[in-house]
């Protein structure tokens, strides 16, 4: 007889319509759950990508530094990058095959 009675309370227009309403909160309306799991690792991907960049800068600050105060450095990354040279100096280069 239980059984009866909650399949009779059950079988109720306001549970069509809590149930209706469930549906197209979570499956039909534009901010749905998969749109929101989509939406939540978008975040997190962004989170990654903002705290990716943050070190990049704090790198690129420290090695900015280091040019601007440091004379070997300085000196450093003119030979290697700018292929600069001394008056009485002569630089080869060799360039591989990969």
């Amino acid at each position: 007889m239980k059984i009866k009675n909650i399949l009779r309370k059950l079988n109720n227009r306001y549970v069509y319509a809590t149930l209706l309403f469930l549906v197209v909160i979570f499956f039909i309306d534009q901010f749905n759950v998969f749109e929101q799991i989509r939406l939540h690792n978008s975040l997190i991907d962004q989170k990654q990508q903002i705290e990716y960049y943050e070190k990049e800068v704090s790198q690129n600050k420290q090695y900015l530094h280091d040019v601007q105060n440091d004379s070997a450095t300085m000196e450093k990354v003119a030979r290697e990058q700018y292929l600069m040279k001394r008056d009485n100096e002569v630089v080869y280069l060799i360039e591989t095959q990969e």
